[in-house]
């Protein structure tokens, strides 16, 4: 979940109540393809094995361009128990998810349900969205591109102080909206960009209302059948994260560069994602989605270039997002590349998108960045030297 911000000031634990976040790690005997050729093999496993060493517990990447996959998986998916981190691990992928609502969002488009340019009040109840700043002129595209003005609910006070105080009791949607009711605008719709998760809740809710079922069918029928990703899955439930063999997940709670494993923690809070977050999949799987939303597999190509049309927020030297695409400079400054992050407490991913090399790149590591210190540098400089290194090599 991007940027979701936990205060620094957090609650001790003891020593019995920090073994309860620890998972047990069987990963699943699935087949993952990987050319054992690829030319950049030796240097992405080069670039991988520095960010080990330098202390991210574990990193899957996976590369798909013109010489076929490439996947290197190093460090641990569970620390205490030294289970390596595998090709075919299953894990959470967080606010990638938004793709996947925006995709569904541009398929209700084409459908006749959904019409990007009028405001939500057309699809839902008052007395869901009624306590939301300006509801009655926000737009569905202004949901989809975080020019609403909605405020965040996951980095305001209230929801920082539930989670510590109730870590396993996670609020469902309605109350995740009811941090925003009654909070003012960041600033009027269609002015500025803010990302915010409160956007992709109502869109959610949208998709739900105009096809008369939940999203969990939606996304079910119309991408993961269609497209036969067999390892992705949607708010997988505690059996199943174990079926799976989840990693664990560890955040520097301290800001002190010692990171604790927080995994059932993360995972509960990955059940209340949803629509914005609650994705789960290896990267393979995460890969062949983007490749057939590139190629014109789910939506039309007119979608397309609607989910590729940038804003720049008052405060950026470059463009920030699209309809459910976040727009990345890596390599030459004139060509853009384009995917989306995912963070949550103990973990972060990354898709990427690269044009100009028809390369398309998935990032998974099981710290998380979610404070200032040593571990938000870390996770994220292991990022940005993949993409900036395959954004330039041929």
């Amino acid at each position: 979940m991007k940027k979701l911000l936990f205060l620094a000031l957090l609650l001790p634990f003891t020593r019995c109540q920090r073994d309860m976040y620890v998972m047990d790690v069987q990963p699943l005997e699935v087949p993952v393809t990987s050319n054992p050729r690829h030319p950049l093999k030796d240097s992405l496993d080069a670039i991988v094995a520095r960010h080990i060493r330098d202390g991210v517990p574990g990193i899957q990447v996976m590369v798909k361009d013109a010489d076929g996959w490439y996947v290197t998986s190093q460090g641990f998916a569970q620390v205490e128990g030294k289970v390596p981190f595998r090709d075919n691990m299953v894990a959470w992928v967080y606010s990638i998810t938004k793709v996947f609502t925006a995709t569904l969002t541009l398929m209700s488009v084409e459908e006749g349900r959904v019409d990007l340019d009028r405001t939500i009040d057309t699809y839902l109840p008052v007395n869901l969205i009624g306590k939301l700043a300006n509801y009655h002129r926000i737009t569905v595209r202004q949901l989809l591109n975080h020019s609403s003005g909605l405020r965040n609910f996951t980095v305001m006070p209230a929801y920082q102080l539930a989670q510590l105080n109730q870590p396993f009791k996670q609020p469902d949607l309605m109350e995740q909206l009811a941090y925003v009711y009654g909070k003012p605008a960041m600033f009027e719709p269609g002015t500025d960009f803010y990302y915010s998760n409160t956007n992709y809740i109502l869109l959610q809710k949208i998709l739900e209302r105009v096809n008369g079922t939940d999203y969990r069918t939606l996304l079910q029928t119309k991408i993961v059948e269609p497209l036969q990703l067999k390892h992705l899955y949607y708010i997988p439930d505690n059996a199943q994260w174990q079926a799976l063999g989840f990693p664990n997940y560890y955040f520097e709670r301290h800001a002190d560069g010692q990171l604790e494993n927080v995994t059932a923690w993360h995972n509960a809070i990955g059940q209340s994602l949803e629509g914005y977050g609650g994705i789960a999949a290896n990267g393979q799987d995460i890969i062949r989605f983007y490749e057939a939303l590139l190629e014109g597999q789910l939506i039309a190509s007119t979608s397309l270039e609607q989910m590729k049309t940038w804003i720049t927020g008052q405060a950026s030297t470059e463009p920030d997002y699209g309809l459910g695409l976040e727009y990345f400079t890596f390599g030459d400054p004139k060509i853009p590349t384009f995917g989306h992050e995912g963070d949550n407490l103990g973990g972060t991913t990354m898709v990427l998108y690269i044009p100009e090399k028809r390369r398309y790149l998935f990032i998974s590591e099981n710290a998380g960045r979610q404070l200032f210190g040593e571990y938000l540098f870390k996770t994220s400089e292991t990022k940005i030297e993949l993409c900036n290194f395959l954004a330039r090599v041929n």
